[in-house]
C-alpha cells in the first residue's frame, strides 16, 4: 500500500511537472512571438514619423528587460562580446559633453535628446542577445521594406489621383512630380537623400528574399518589386542612390558571372533592362535639356553636359574643414557650430542661406566631436565591416556598404530617421551574428 501511494505521488508529480514546463514553453513562446512583432514594428517605424519611431523604439526597449537575463552587464562580457554596443554608447557620451561646451545649449540638449538611441539601443539589443535568430532579424527587415513599399505606393497613388483630378498631362509624372515635388506626395516627406538611400537598402533586401519555392513565381514577385523600386528612384531624384545601385549591380553581377548563377543573372538583368528601355525612350521622346533642374535627368545635364558639376557641397565642404582646423581636438560641440561656420561661407551660397550641416557624416563628426569622436565613429564602421565579412551575408556587407558611401555626402546620423536606420540595423544583424545561429538572415 506504502509503495502503491508513492507511486501515485510520483505520477502526479511527474504530471504537474510535464503542465509547469508546458506553461512555460507556452509563456516563452509568446514573449518571443511578441518580441518578433515588435522588432518588425520598429523596422516599419523607422520611415515614419519621429513619435511613432520613438513610442517604438521606447517599447521595444522596455520589453527587453522583460523575462530575459540581466547577468551579462559584466566588465569581460562587455569588452569581448559587446564591442561594437559599447562603441555607440561611447559615441553616446561623447556627445554628452559636448552639449556643455556647445555655444547653444538647447540646441545641444535637442539633438541628444534625439540621439538617445546610441544609448537605448545598445542596451535592448544587449538584453535580447540570448533569444536573438533568423527570424528576428527577418521580422526587422521585412517591417522596414514593407513601409518604405507602402509610402512609395501612397506617393503614386496621390500623384494619379492629381493627375486625374486636376487634368494634367502625364509627363507631369516625368517633368513635375521629381524630388520635393515627388516625396511630399506621401504619407510621411522623406528627405530625398534618406529616403532614397533607404529604397536602395530595400531593393538588397527584396533581391534576397525568397518569396515562394516555385520559382517562376519567385522570380516575378522579385521582378515587379524590384523594377517598381529603381523606377522609384527617378522619382525621388537624388545622385548617390543611383550611384550606391549601379555599384552593387556591378559587384553583384561579376559575383553570380563567377559562381555561374545564370538564372539569377537574368533575374536582376530583366528589372534593369526595363528601367533602362523606359529611360531610353524617355530621353528619345524629350531632350533631355527641357527636364526641370529638380529631376535627376535635369541635375545630369547640369552636371555633366553644362559641366557644372555640384558646387554647393565642396563649397560647403571647404567652410566644415576650415572650422575643423580651428577645433581639431575636441571640436565645436554637439550642437554643430553653425556660427563658426557661417563665418567661412559667403552670404549668397546655399549653405549660407539654408544654415546647411556638413552633409558628410565623417566632417560632421570630426567639426562636432573633434578626433576621439572621429576615431570611436571609424571603430564602429571597421567592427561592422569585420563582423559582416565574418557573417558572409551580402545584405549584411551591403546595408554597411551603403551607409558608408553615403555618408559622403549627407550627414546622415544628425537625423531621427537616419540615426534609427543605421543604429538600429546595425546592432540588429551584429547581434544576431554574434550569438544567433550561423543561418543567413534571408536564406
Amino acid at each position: 500500500m506504502p509503495k502503491l501511494i508513492w507511486s501515485w505521488q510520483a505520477y502526479n508529480h511527474q504530471i504537474n511537472q510535464e503542465m509547469v514546463s508546458r506553461i512555460s514553453l507556452k509563456n516563452k513562446n509568446q514573449k518571443i512571438g511578441f518580441l518578433n512583432l515588435l522588432l518588425a514594428v520598429v523596422g516599419f517605424s523607422i520611415p515614419f514619423s519621429f513619435a511613432f519611431n520613438s513610442i517604438a523604439i521606447g517599447v521595444l526597449f522596455l520589453y527587453s528587460f522583460i523575462g530575459f537575463k540581466k547577468n551579462k552587464y559584466t566588465f569581460s562580457n562587455l569588452k569581448n562580446e559587446f564591442g561594437i554596443h559599447v562603441l555607440f554608447i561611447i559615441y553616446f557620451l561623447i556627445q554628452f559633453i559636448g552639449v556643455f561646451y556647445s555655444d547653444d545649449l538647447n540646441l545641444g540638449f535637442k539633438y541628444i535628446i534625439q540621439n538617445s538611441v546610441f544609448l537605448i539601443l545598445p542596451i535592448t539589443f544587449i538584453n535580447l542577445s540570448d533569444v536573438m535568430d533568423y527570424k528576428k532579424l527577418k521580422y526587422g527587415l521585412y517591417g522596414f521594406v514593407i513601409a518604405v513599399l507602402i509610402i512609395l505606393l501612397s506617393i503614386h497613388v496621390n500623384i494619379f489621383n492629381k493627375i486625374l483630378s486636376q487634368h494634367l498631362d502625364y509627363n507631369s509624372l516625368l517633368f513635375h512630380f521629381v524630388r520635393v515635388n515627388f516625396v511630399q506626395e506621401g504619407f510621411v516627406q522623406i528627405h530625398p537623400p534618406y529616403f532614397g538611400l533607404m529604397v536602395v537598402f530595400s531593393l538588397v533586401v527584396v533581391l534576397k528574399t525568397t518569396f515562394s519555392r516555385n520559382t517562376v513565381f519567385n522570380g516575378i514577385i522579385k521582378f515587379f518589386l524590384m523594377g517598381y523600386l529603381l523606377l522609384s528612384l527617378y522619382g525621388i531624384s537624388a545622385f548617390i542612390p543611383i550611384i550606391l545601385v549601379l555599384l552593387l549591380l556591378v559587384i553583384y553581377l561579376i559575383y553570380l558571372i563567377k559562381e555561374k548563377k545564370f538564372k539569377l543573372l537574368l533575374s536582376i538583368l530583366l528589372p534593369v533592362l526595363l528601367v533602362v528601355i523606359i529611360a531610353g525612350s524617355i530621353i528619345n521622346a524629350k531632350s533631355i535639356s527641357k527636364f526641370p533642374g529638380e529631376s535627376l535627368l535635369g541635375r545630369i545635364e547640369w552636371s555633366f553636359i553644362k559641366g557644372k558639376g555640384d558646387t554647393s557641397r565642396p563649397e560647403n565642404w571647404k567652410s566644415v574643414i576650415s572650422v575643423i582646423k580651428d577645433h581639431p581636438l575636441i571640436g565645436v560641440g554637439t550642437d554643430g557650430g553653425l556660427t563658426y561656420l557661417q563665418v567661412y561661407r559667403s552670404k549668397t551660397s546655399e549653405s549660407y542661406i539654408n544654415k546647411h550641416n556638413a552633409h558628410n557624416q565623417y566632417l560632421e563628426t570630426q567639426l562636432r566631436h573633434g578626433i576621439l569622436g572621429f576615431i570611436v565613429l571609424l571603430m564602429i564602421f571597421y567592427s561592422l565591416i569585420l563582423r559582416a565579412k565574418k557573417s558572409r551575408d551580402s545584405t549584411f556587407c551591403a546595408f554597411i556598404f551603403i551607409f558608408m558611401i553615403a555618408s559622403i555626402t549627407e550627414s546622415y546620423l544628425m537625423r531621427q530617421i537616419g540615426l534609427t536606420f543605421f543604429i538600429f540595423y546595425a546592432l540588429l544583424f551584429s547581434t544576431f551574428y554574434n550569438f544567433g545561429n550561423d543561418k543567413k538572415a534571408l536564406e
